[in-house]
């Protein structure tokens, strides 16, 4: 298990976009290397529902699904990752200035899979982030 938090310079109700519409999810869903093209993602949030995109480098593509689990939009967010197996929950809480203190927890990973996932999440959130500066 792990955590992260993130200041975004937004409120909750835009910030939620990160993980309700392509665009804004494919800004800051990268990983080293790759980019996450907003054309080629699609979402569909709802419990049950799901997130379906693809990194992309010069040489390789790389398609990924994430599955909705619970939502209270704009202020709860659960997302499943089946492989590995990981369980995503993201919490946004509205700050003073219009800014949201977003918290990110995941469970599900064993100690060797969460080390070299934390770092890259932590890069993802700051994209995030930046985004809506």
């Amino acid at each position: 298990m792990f955590t992260l938090q993130q200041i975004v310079d937004a409120p909750p109700a835009e910030v939620v976009r990160a993980f309700t519409e392509p665009e804004p999810f494919a800004a800051w869903f990268v990983a080293d290397g790759f980019r996450t093209p907003s054309d080629r993602v699609t979402i569909h949030a709802r419990p049950g529902g799901e997130i379906s995109a693809v990194f992309v480098n010069d040489d390789t593509e790389v398609p990924f699904t994430l599955h909705f689990g619970a939502l209270d939009l704009p202020h709860h967010v659960e997302l499943h990752f089946t492989d590995p197996a990981e369980d995503i929950t993201i919490t946004l809480t509205p700050l003073p200035g219009a800014r949201t203190q977003l918290n990110y927890q995941s469970t599900g990973l064993t100690d060797e899979q969460a080390a070299p996932i934390k770092p890259g999440v932590a890069t993802m959130l700051g994209h995030l982030a930046a985004y809506f500066s």
